[in-house]
């Protein structure tokens, strides 16, 4: 995409600086409307129906310090036990047991990498030590009572049905939409599909030069329909100037 190391590390410090002060470069102290946006950029929006995402957005019924397992992030066959360290619209901020706030991640509610306590004894998985276990395998179950032992779990009925996948992908370049800033996870974003190929998009933040674009499968969690994070109340970080 023609970016250079130098540019991309001034934009990413652009970035943090722009989250610290709370507001897009233009300065102005109007809140971000959608439709203003849509209109100024004669834009089109992405049909809900593009999307792996709920319809209606089911509730968010956990609470800070709530127990579950997780499937670790960066080993997708590991299931972990998982605190829920936040909260915001329908999304979980969560912490694997062992670990610190340095790989917190995050996941929708009804996400199918997360999955309430005894789910593995039930199914036969194997459930993993948390990060740092020093003891032998043998040890592990009687660890696990202890840890669990006067821990919140989260209840079953907090964990929501995964969404159907669209049949094809319906996205097409220029549609806008609300995405996930990979680098910095707790942001949501207006976004452009910047091009189309095969079962992918590539996904552009409006007001940026290319430092936080990605690559993503067409039914990618991370990405929403216009309006996703406004029925949520998850804050929607603005761009930094209109295009």
């Amino acid at each position: 995409m023609g970016r250079t190391p130098h540019r991309d590390q001034k934009e990413e410090k652009e970035r943090r600086s722009s989250i610290t002060a709370g507001s897009p470069l233009d300065k102005s102290n109007e809140p971000f409307r959608w439709e203003d946006y849509l209109r100024e950029t004669s834009s089109t929006a992405a049909s809900p129906t593009s999307f792996k995402q709920s319809r209606i957005p089911p509730s968010n019924d956990f609470k800070a310090g709530m127990k579950l397992e997780a499937r670790d992030p960066r080993n997708s066959n590991s299931v972990c036990i998982a605190t829920v360290m936040g909260m915001m619209g329908t999304r979980l901020r969560l912490r694997l047991d062992g670990s610190d706030n340095t790989n917190d991640f995050w996941r929708l509610v009804d996400s199918l990498d997360i999955q309430p306590i005894g789910t593995c004894e039930r199914t036969g998985d194997m459930l993993q030590p948390p990060l740092g276990f020093r003891m032998n395998a043998s040890s592990w179950p009687m660890f696990l009572l202890r840890t669990l032992s006067g821990a919140e779990m989260a209840p079953a009925s907090a964990f929501k049905k995964e969404p159907t996948t669209p049949d094809k992908n319906y996205f097409q370049p220029g549609m806008k939409l609300e995405a996930v800033d990979r680098k910095n996870p707790y942001l949501i974003c207006p976004a452009t599909v910047g091009e189309v190929r095969g079962q992918e998009i590539f996904v552009m933040f409006d007001g940026w030069r290319g430092a936080f674009d990605y690559w993503c499968p067409f039914d990618s969690r991370d990405i929403f329909p216009v309006g996703w994070c406004a029925l949520t109340k998850h804050s929607l970080q603005p761009p930094w100037k209109f295009l």
